[in-house]
Formats: C-alpha cells, structure tokens, sequence
C-alpha cells in the first residue's frame, strides 16, 4: 500500500511540543487572564512570580571584610627639606631657617623650630667667661658664631621667638617627632618609636629617657644588662647620650651651639662633642647606636 502522506512524530517530540504549546497558552492566559470577573484572576499572579523565580538571578558578590589599617607609631614621609641641615644653617639665617622647619612641620618641623627659637634664650642667658682667651683660635670662631646669632636672633621681636620655644597644648598641626617627645609613653613603646625613626634631635631631647627604667622600685640608667647606678657610671651614661645623635647626622663639630657656648663660657674650647668627652663614651655610645639602628628592644629593657 502506498505510504500515506501524513507524518506521525515520534511520541518523545510530540510530548514535548504539546507540553510547549500548553505552556506558552498558559503563560499568555497568565498574563491576559480570563474576562473580567473571572474568579481564577489571582492565578496570573502566581504563575507569573513563579516564571519571574526561576529566572536565574544575578547576586552581586559580598564585599571582602574590611581590615583595620595597622598602626603608625611615626610617619617617615620624606620632606623637601633636610632638617638636620637647618640645625646646621649659617646662625644669621635663623629667621628663614626657623621658617623653613615650620614649613616641614608634618615631618617634624616644629620640634626643629623650638630647638632653633631656644638658641635664642641660649644666648640671652650666656655668661661669658671672666678671662677669655681672645687668643685661641676656636674662641674666635666661637665669638664670631656668637654675633651672627645675635644678628638672627636680632629679626625676631623677643615674644616671638618665645612663641616659637613654648609650644601650646592646643597649638595648630601635628608634629610626630613633637608629639613622641611629649608623650608619656612606656619604656618599650618610647623606644618602638624612636625604632621606626632614630631622628638625630629626637634624640638629643630625649636624653635620658633612653635609658632611664624602673627596677626594684628605683629608677636608673639601664642598658646591655649594666645598671649604671654610681656617680661614675651614670657620668659616663649621660656622655655617650649627649654623642649618641651625632651617629644619626647630628652637626656636633664648631657648629654646635652646645660646643662653642662652651667655648664662651670657659668650660674649655673643643672643635666637637667627642673632644668633650672621653674614649669610652664615645664606645658606648657606637653601642648604642648599634642597638638602635638593629631594633634591638631587649638590650634596652631589663630582664622581667
């Protein structure tokens, strides 16, 4: 017989298209619905949230959990000026010096400012030696740097460079290098902070507390397992902490205000701060330097 030509699908394709033409009327039926009245109307809401479910849906990612940013003990960012150099200006360019640290004050200026303002009061306060020897050559240099300083101290009307050796509690601007020094830090807290900067006259301000720990109730000068507790030893601490920041870039030649204000008052003409001091502080101060350029908070701390 002939074969007809009527074309039966096969039983899986026909499910499947009936199953498609079912689901669109559906949908249309959904989304149209029935006339007006018709009972079955919130159907066409249900079908439709159900479409609108399967949808698959685009989920934004969660945002990593934000990390607190780690402490800065002291900020080190490079500044336009080299501070030490300021220190180490012509004494009658102190105006513009001084001006120039302020300008720097976000890296420490301020604290520079007050220590050249304070050469001021230095030279205010100078009581000359009874019989100078006009002779000696450093004592003339020393003389000389003293009347250029009285010319730089000269552009300044007294209470303002009073203002800039008082700072006030509510003064304007941070100052790292200021802020360390007027802390009351812990000993290991102190020293992790000069750590991260051993700035040359941070230094120098901060002297003995350096060194100075409590043990056994006592205070004292403490450093690489020695107690420096007699008069003797404790001499020879405080030396090596007036050369210690010569080691960071410290002007500690003629230039030195400490050493040619010396020289005036006669307690003796020395072209440094290492001629004023003798050979084993100067030893114990490269110690410490060491100790400080390596981190090295346990020569520093006594045994707990």
């Amino acid at each position: 017989m002939a074969a007809s030509g009527l074309v039966i699908a096969p039983p899986t394709a026909l499910v499947l298209g009936i199953v498609g033409v079912v689901g669109v009327a559906l949908l249309a039926w959904a989304w149209w619905g029935p006339p007006a009245g018709d009972a079955v109307a919130p159907r066409r809401a249900a079908v439709v949230a159900a479409v609108v479910t399967a949808a698959p849906q685009r989920v934004a990612p969660e945002p990593p959990p934000r990390q607190a940013p780690a402490p800065r003990v002291m900020p080190a960012a490079p500044s336009a000026v080299s501070l030490n150099d300021l220190l180490a200006a012509p004494e009658s360019q102190l105006r513009t010096s001084l001006h120039a640290a302020l300008a720097a004050r976000a890296q420490g200026g301020r604290l520079y400012a007050r220590a050249l303002a304070r050469r001021c009061a230095d030279l205010a306060g100078l009581q000359m030696a009874a019989q100078p020897d006009v002779n000696d050559a450093r004592h003339q240099r020393a003389a000389t740097r003293q009347a250029a300083l009285a010319a730089g101290c000269g552009q300044f009307a007294n209470a303002e460079w009073l203002g800039f050796v008082n700072v006030a509690a509510d003064e304007p601007g941070g100052d790292p290098l200021l802020a360390v020094q007027q802390s009351d830090l812990d000993d290991a807290a102190l020293l992790q902070a000069v750590f991260a900067r051993p700035d040359a006259l941070l230094l120098d301000e901060l002297g003995e507390r350096l060194l100075r720990r409590r043990i056994g109730g006592e205070a004292v000068l403490y450093f690489d397992g020695q107690r420096f507790d007699s008069e003797t030893d404790a001499a020879l601490a405080q030396a090596a902490l007036r050369l210690l920041p010569c080691q960071f870039g410290l002007a500690c030649d003629e230039r030195d205000p400490e050493v040619w204000l010396a020289c005036l008052r006669g307690d003796g003409c020395a072209g440094s701060r290492a001629e004023q001091q003798p050979a084993a502080a100067q030893a114990l101060a490269a110690r410490l330097a060491a100790a400080l350029r390596g981190r090295e908070l346990g020569r520093f701390l006594p045994p707990s």
